[in-house]
């Protein structure tokens, strides 16, 4: 019978990383879409200070698309390792590079035409299967982090 894999730390940390960060990146999402703050920031995929400090009205936009960048290069890094070192979580981590590069192109969609109601729906309901993605890869890994074969 085929041996286990043993799925490193690494694995497990990037996983987990990707998901704080997701959340974050939620949390702030719909912060921002229930306090009506979605269209003080009308360019993408930067607001007009670029990666200055943002002046107040930008706030909640401008770090919402910064912890997207930041999320995002989490997300394919994990993708990246899942493939070279930990193929047992990789299937769950590229379904979740394909959904974080949908997520990516439906927010832009989102700012440029100015908050049309159904793709904000699209984008917040893909948000959450992108979560149940990257929570399913950190399973994954977990799961199988330390599995030591029989004496």
């Amino acid at each position: 019978m085929g041996q286990q894999q043993i799925v490193p730390q690494t694995m497990l940390w990037l996983s987990f990383a990707s998901l704080v960060l997701l959340y974050s990146v939620m949390l702030i999402g719909v912060y921002i879409s229930a306090s009506n703050l979605g269209l003080f920031c009308t360019e993408w995929p930067l607001c007009p200070n670029g990666f200055d400090f943002p002046p107040p009205k930008y706030f909640f936009e401008h770090y919402h698309r910064a912890f997207v960048m930041i999320t995002g290069i989490f997300i394919y890094a994990t993708t990246a390792y899942a493939i070279k070192k930990a193929r047992n979580t990789q299937k769950y981590a590229v379904v979740s590079s394909i959904i974080i590069s949908f997520q990516i192109l439906l927010g832009m969609l989102v700012v440029n035409t100015k908050l049309q109601p159904l793709l904000v729906a699209i984008h917040l309901s893909t948000g959450v299967l992108l979560f149940a993605m990257i929570l399913m890869t950190f399973l994954s890994a977990y799961k199988i982090k330390e599995k030591k074969p029989p004496i």
